[in-house]
């Protein structure tokens, strides 16, 4: 008897044992399923976290992941700010910076971009997610018509200038995104109905790739006699001190001014200049109204913008990806789009400083902006 009662507990144990063995098998097997579902993203920015416009973007795509369940909770979106890598349910993210507006020779270009690749080809990516032009042009390049979906945003003017894409409507290759149309006369328009009696405008600018397409949308608007007032001159340049001089001799000869970038600006000695240093002198010397192109001119300290809105870009960069990544559609067909304008917006300090009341504008004007970084307030 005691035999059969010692057969039956064995038994039970090695019963259990299997049981227990399975049990491990399986959640080893459904975990390993898991990270067979979770997609590989990794996401390139042309600059660098601090920037305004960076901050901007990256609000936009963690908010489309966090939309779409590619970030579980708003602690991993901070952990990606924080960290540049999350791991959430549905992804294994990585993020890298570029920083050409401060890195921007070809030998330091050509060292960040063989970096990135490097770590692209390690990391082993689902998609990669490029931001701005930079990015576009040399990391995107190395892509072309791999197996890798790429999705861009941040283009400024027409994206088929870097080979990628064939048509808007049809790119042809792995590639798509989003491109800033920009809404230069907009916020042009805006100025005018804010200052009636300004009828002439400059174009100041520091000398980079994001700008220059800009410069060149402004110009063709003037052509075509699409602007409200008049542009008389341009100051595009890289030279700190010759963005100075020439800007201060521009704004005593026209009524306003158009402010695109001035992130690439460089001093005598060859030191980068930083946008807010830039932004600061600007504020603190100019002494008529400007217009920008972006919401973080505004936030900075300039007068107002149409916003070609960093966040949008971003969101619907990520829109975009989801569709191939979840839905199986072909970058090759995905059209190229634009965001929709982002809001009217106006910095109240510079108004102040400029003599301009708001209270009877407030009907033109979407969002005031009450703080100037460039000032420290």
């Amino acid at each position: 008897m005691q035999k059969i009662k010692l057969m039956k507990t064995q038994l039970w144990s090695c019963l259990a044992r299997i049981l227990f063995a399975a049990f491990l098998l399986h959640a080893i097997n459904a975990g390993a399923a898991a990270a067979d579902k979770q997609k590989r993203i990794f996401i390139v920015s042309s600059y660098d976290k601090n920037y305004i416009w960076s901050k901007s973007t990256q609000k936009g795509v963690n908010a489309a992941m966090r939309k779409y369940g590619y970030l579980d909770n708003d602690q991993q979106a901070a952990q990606l700010i924080e960290n540049d890598q999350v791991t959430s349910s549905k992804a294994i993210i990585k993020k890298a910076w570029m920083d050409t507006k401060r890195r921007n020779s070809r030998g330091e270009m050509a060292n960040i971009t063989r970096h990135i690749m490097t770590a692209i080809e390690a990391f082993s990516p689902d998609l990669v997610l490029l931001g701005d032009d930079n990015a576009v042009d040399y990391i995107g390049n190395q892509l072309i018509d791999t197996k890798i979906p790429v999705v861009f945003w941040g283009v400024n003017g027409l994206p088929l200038k870097y080979g990628l894409i064939d048509r808007i409507d049809a790119p042809g290759h792995n590639v798509t995104g989003v491109w800033q149309s920009g809404y230069h006369k907009e916020s042009l328009d805006l100025l005018k109905r804010l200052v009636p009696g300004a009828k002439t405008f400059g174009i100041l600018t520091c000398d980079s790739e994001s700008s220059r397409p800009n410069v060149k949308m402004i110009e063709q608007l003037a052509q075509r006699g699409n602007l409200p007032l008049k542009l008389v001159d341009k100051v595009v340049t890289n030279s700190y001190e010759e963005w100075q001089t020439r800007g201060l001799e521009l704004s005593k000869r026209v009524d306003a001014l158009f402010v695109l970038n001035h992130d690439t600006l460089r001093d005598k000695n060859g030191n980068h200049v930083d946008m807010l240093t830039a932004g600061r002198w600007y504020l603190n010397n100019i002494k008529i109204p400007e217009a920008s192109h972006e919401d973080q001119f505004v936030l900075e300290g300039m007068l107002l913008t149409a916003n070609d809105s960093g966040y949008n870009q971003g969101f619907m960069a990520f829109e975009m990806a989801y569709s191939i990544l979840e839905q199986g559609l072909s970058p090759a067909r995905m059209a190229v789009k634009t965001p929709e304008r982002g809001p009217y917006l106006v910095n109240r300090n510079r108004a102040r400083a400029l003599g301009l009341k708001l209270d009877d504008a407030m009907y033109l004007i979407d969002e005031v902006v009450e703080k100037s970084l460039a000032l420290g307030r």
